[in-house]
C-alpha cells in the first residue's frame, strides 16, 4: 500500500485536494463504520478534507481517533438503548432522542472517545462536521478541534423535533451529502460513502401528499419547510455527484443492495450484517485502488 521512498507520500498521509464525505443515516451508519474500520486496519487515509453529516460525522470522528470498532460499538450498543430513543417522551418536555445521554456515554470511561488522538491525526487535514442553522436554513461546517469533538458531533446529529437545540440542528437538513462543501474547501477528488442504494425522494410520501393542503398562501409549517430544504439539498448533492464541476472527480462507495438497517429500530443482527458488508466493500476498494485516487 504505497510504502515507497521518502519523497513519495503514502496513503496514510493527506494528499492535497483529496476529500472524504460521509453521508448520515442513523443506524445505517454501521455500513460506513465497516468501510472505515477496514481502512483503519490497512492504514489507509489519504484525505486532506474530511466532512461528515450526523452518523457520517460520528464515523469520521472514530476514523480520526483510530479507535477501530468505536463507531460500530456506539451504534450497536447506544442507539438501541431505550435511554437514547423513546417516542413516549414526545408527550413530555424531555427529548425523544437523548443526545446528552448518548454523548455522555461516548465520553465515559467504558467508551471514552480519544479526542487527543483525533486532534493529532487531524493535523494537516481539514476535518469538518456539517450542521444546519435552523433559522437561516444554511449549512455551517464545525471544526471539532475548535468546538470540541463530541460537542460538534451533538450539533451535527440533533434531529429537529427529536432533540431540542437552540441554534444548530442535524446537518442532514441542509447538507445530507456535503460534496459541495468539500469542493469549496479545495477538493478535486471526492470519495463519498453513501448509505442509500438508489435515488429517492427524501421527503416521506405522506408529507409530500399533504403539503399542497397544509401550505397556503406561500406559508408552510416549520417541519414542512425543513423537509423541503432537506429534499432540495439532497437533489443538489445528487446533481453535483452526477455532473461535478470541470476538473473534479467524484467516487462513490455505496451498497449494491438495500441495507438491512434502518435509521432507528434496527436489530443487532442487521447492524452486524451491514457492518460486515461495509467492511468487505471497504477492503475491496483499497485492494483495487491506484494512483488515480490522488493524481489530478
Amino acid at each position: 500500500m504505497h510504502t515507497v521512498d521518502n519523497n513519495t507520500l503514502t496513503y496514510s498521509q493527506p494528499h492535497a485536494g483529496v476529500a472524504l464525505v460521509a453521508e448520515g443515516g442513523g443506524q445505517r451508519g454501521a455500513f460506513t463504520a465497516g468501510v472505515l474500520d477496514s481502512w483503519q486496519i490497512a492504514n489507509f487515509n489519504p484525505f486532506q478534507v474530511l466532512i461528515g453529516t450526523s452518523a457520517g460525522a460520528q464515523n469520521i470522528a472514530s476514523y480520526m481517533s483510530k479507535q477501530t470498532g468505536y463507531a460500530y460499538t456506539l451504534i450497536a450498543n447506544l442507539t438501541r438503548h431505550q435511554s437514547f430513543f423513546n417516542p413516549w417522551r414526545a408527550f413530555t418536555k424531555k427529548n425523544v432522542m437523548d443526545l446528552d445521554w448518548y454523548f455522555a456515554k461516548a465520553a465515559s470511561k467504558f467508551y471514552q472517545f480519544d479526542e487527543h488522538q483525533a486532534y493529532l491525526n487531524s493535523q494537516g487535514r481539514k476535518v469538518r462536521f456539517s450542521a444546519s442553522n435552523s433559522s437561516k436554513f444554511a449549512t455551517e461546517l464545525i471544526d471539532p478541534n475548535v468546538q470540541g469533538w463530541l460537542e460538534a458531533l451533538k450539533y451535527s446529529s440533533a434531529i429537529p423535533y427529536l432533540y431540542k437545540s437552540d441554534s444548530l440542528v442535524d446537518g442532514g437538513v441542509t447538507a445530507p451529502v456535503p460534496v459541495h462543501q468539500a469542493y469549496e474547501l479545495g477538493a478535486k477528488t471526492i470519495l463519498t460513502i453513501r448509505t442509500t442504494v438508489e435515488d429517492r425522494s427524501p421527503m416521506p410520501k405522506p408529507i409530500k401528499q399533504l403539503k399542497p393542503f397544509i401550505c397556503g398562501k406561500g406559508k408552510c409549517p416549520e417541519f414542512i419547510n425543513l423537509w423541503t430544504k432537506h429534499e432540495h439539498a439532497y437533489d443538489e448533492a445528487e446533481s453535483f455527484i452526477q455532473q461535478p464541476p470541470a476538473g473534479v472527480k467524484v467516487i462513490e462507495i455505496k451498497p449494491l443492495q438495500p441495507l438491512k438497517t434502518k435509521v432507528l429500530g434496527s436489530s443487532q443482527q442487521d447492524i452486524v450484517a451491514d457492518y460486515k458488508y461495509g467492511f468487505a466493500l471497504g477492503r475491496r476498494f483499497i485492494e483495487n485502488t491506484d494512483e488515480s485516487l490522488v493524481i489530478h
